[in-house]
């Protein structure tokens, strides 16, 4: 049975939905309340599991927590140049970390990875 390391952050975040080419009504007929002209937060939890990993405990941790640190705090659709154009959902937030942690840990093998943005609302991606 291989070992996974489990770690993860927290960080807050603020983000708005809709579509650039869309109407103010299309918009809110579609978002609803998640489309408003300044966003809305959300304290995000970011988990991570590693399968047998190579580097030690507090250099992944500090790589997760780099990672998040990119998006805390921040209006993810006006700071994030990826968020720009793509609409961040959860599960657009998940890839963006993914790709973020891959870069800073390419030797690690990535078991999973979870982005809650509530307790009943999440995402899970198995590389």
């Amino acid at each position: 049975m291989t070992k996974i390391l489990v770690l993860s952050e927290t960080f807050s975040a603020a983000h708005l939905y809709h579509q650039k080419s869309w109407s103010a009504e299309q918009n809110t007929a579609c978002f609803g309340k998640c489309f408003t002209e300044h966003g809305h937060g959300h304290n995000y939890r970011f988990e991570v599991g590693i399968e047998a990993p190579k580097a030690p405990r507090t250099t992944l941790q500090a790589n997760v927590k780099s990672v998040t640190d990119l998006l805390d705090h921040q209006h993810l659709n006006f700071v994030i140049p990826e968020f720009k154009n793509t609409i961040p959902t959860t599960e657009n937030m998940a890839l963006y970390l993914l790709k973020k942690l891959q870069e800073r840990s390419p030797a690690e093998k990535i078991s999973y990875i979870k982005l809650f943005e509530m307790n009943d609302l999440w995402v899970e991606i198995r590389p």
